[in-house]
């Protein structure tokens, strides 16, 4: 069948109305026109077929699968409806004449207004404030107590200091607390560096003063004392008085005898 033959089928037009048609479009363009509405067709038919085909197929798994296991859920709803009706009344029966005791009435569930607070979550709130209440008043009594152990004085106006963590956790840094604003107001870390070198000083001058105590007791409470040195002359060379000892002579001439000895001391002394 060629392509004029399959329009003229189609619309139901004639040969001269088909004529017409290719003068006004052109043989080429019509035939092309022509092609590309067949192909357009027989795609459509196609696609009816398959669609058709999927359909048939829905119906059947519906028939054979999605009704039969409706119908068993259905009949497993009954029979259990049926099974929790019959030991319900075999419950009450046995409540009646005493077997099982009665069941505890539980407390109605409270039914709150849309938008209004729930109880439990305000009574869970209250303990966390509560909470952080007592660790605030924990961390300010341990505050001044060392507030008072650096600067002898109690901390005062602590007001500030729960002002400045609360607009501190406003800006977002959550983990500014008590400590760093305290620390912050009185520059602590410089007054325990002070301390810390006083304690050091007063360490030291006891260490000095030990010391000093312990040298007194050795060497007498004379400022003047000194430690006792050898001297570097105190030992006696015959070959100093020319080979005589001094002691030796006769009295009346130890001293012209000893003078020898005497010149080479003050040599001595003299050079070094």
């Amino acid at each position: 069948m060629t392509e004029l033959e399959w329009l003229k089928q189609e619309s139901g037009l004639d040969d001269a109305e088909l004529k017409a048609m290719e003068a006004v479009a052109g043989h080429t363009k019509f035939v092309g026109m022509l092609q590309k509405l067949i192909a357009s067709s027989d795609s459509a038919k196609a696609d009816k077929a398959t669609a058709e085909a999927e359909r048939l197929a829905l119906e059947k798994r519906y028939q054979d699968e999605f009704i039969p296991e409706m119908r068993k859920v259905t009949q497993d709803s009954v029979r259990a409806q049926g099974e929790a009706a019959a030991a319900r009344a075999a419950l009450e029966a046995a409540r009646q004449y005493g077997i099982v005791p009665e069941e505890e009435k539980k407390a109605p569930t409270e039914v709150r207004a849309p938008g209004s607070p729930d109880p439990a979550a305000q009574a869970a709130e209250f303990q966390r404030w509560s909470q952080a209440q007592s660790r605030s008043i924990i961390t300010l009594n341990d505050l001044n107590a060392e507030h008072f152990k650096l600067f002898k004085e109690p901390l005062s106006n602590s007001a500030e200091l729960v002002d400045a963590v609360q607009r501190e956790h406003t800006i977002g840094h959550r983990d500014y607390t008590l400590q760093k604003a305290w620390e912050a107001k009185y520059n602590v870390p410089a007054k325990r560096a002070e301390l810390q070198a006083e304690e050091q000083k007063k360490h030291d001058d006891q260490v000095r003063n030990d010391a000093l105590k312990e040298y007194k007791q050795a060497h007498g409470d004379n400022p003047q004392t000194r430690t006792g040195q050898p001297s570097r002359f105190s030992t006696y060379k015959p070959s100093d008085a020319g080979g005589q000892k001094p002691w030796q002579v006769p009295a009346g001439g130890r001293k012209a005898a000893s003078q020898p000895w005497r010149d080479a001391a003050a040599a001595k002394v003299s050079a070094a």
